[in-house]
């Protein structure tokens, strides 16, 4: 299996004969100077299925719905979010309400919460459990609100954290939001994720450019036995 960083909260997961891209925004170049997603992805043989978590212009690029006219097999699962949000109409893809679920036989995808409009989506693959939170966060905004209302953001993101913990033991890879702007405690949300989530492999997204401040979270993944993957640049491919 093959995750490549594509920028912000889009990553693509490359396995055997299909592809999964997460919220994709903005196309980047390979190394050769091509662009990852129109001039590689899409002209792959192999399966692809786009997911959404949510309408948030960072997050859903309508561009994804033309991706069909180039590409014969390809899904598309979306947050049901997507729909009532008028940004799609109800034949662009399969909707999913939170704990709800499509099955092809090969990928198992389940939306559940956010603290934010729409999903997260934990995927199961080959007994292989993972998760994109979409915008799920302990966005506390600590530094900007009152301590009533910072401890009534955690707890919301606490309660969803539960419910991930009941659908699986033990994540494989956890793609999670690690963004500067939340202030002096912006590694919070992470922090208490794979605290309470056993997860092997972590990725950082929502962190802009701040490669750096995303990074700083690898001490904190390793007290918990979570490997953190340092992610430097736009297009950068792990194999796991």
């Amino acid at each position: 299996m093959t995750i490549t960083y594509i920028f912000h909260s889009c990553y693509v997961m490359e396995a055997d004969g299909f592809s999964v891209i997460f919220d994709f925004y903005k196309d980047v170049p390979r190394d050769n100077g091509s662009l990852w997603i129109r001039d590689y992805l899409l002209r792959k043989k192999d399966d692809l299925y786009v997911l959404c978590t949510h309408s948030h212009p960072d997050h859903f690029n309508p561009d994804i719905l033309l991706w069909k006219k180039q590409k014969d097999n390809i899904r598309y699962i979306f947050s049901k979010e997507l729909l009532q949000s008028g940004k799609t109409a109800p034949g662009d893809a399969v909707y999913l309400e939170k704990k709800e679920c499509f099955d092809d036989g090969r990928l198992h995808i389940e939306a559940l919460g956010s603290t934010d409009i729409g999903h997260s989506f934990l995927l199961k693959y080959k007994e292989k459990d993972i998760f994109h939170a979409g915008d799920l966060n302990n966005w506390h905004w600590k530094d900007e609100v009152p301590k009533e209302e910072a401890l009534t953001y955690e707890n919301n993101f606490l309660c969803e954290l539960e419910l991930l913990a009941e659908r699986s033991g033990r994540l494989y890879l956890a793609m999670f939001p690690i963004d500067p702007r939340l202030g002096r405690e912006y590694l919070r949300g992470a922090g208490q994720f794979v605290r309470r989530i056993r997860t092997d492999y972590f990725l950082p997204m929502h962190f802009s450019d701040r490669y750096d401040l995303a990074n700083a979270f690898g001490p904190v993944a390793a007290k918990y036995d979570c490997r953190y993957l340092d992610v430097m640049r736009r297009g950068q491919s792990f194999v796991l």
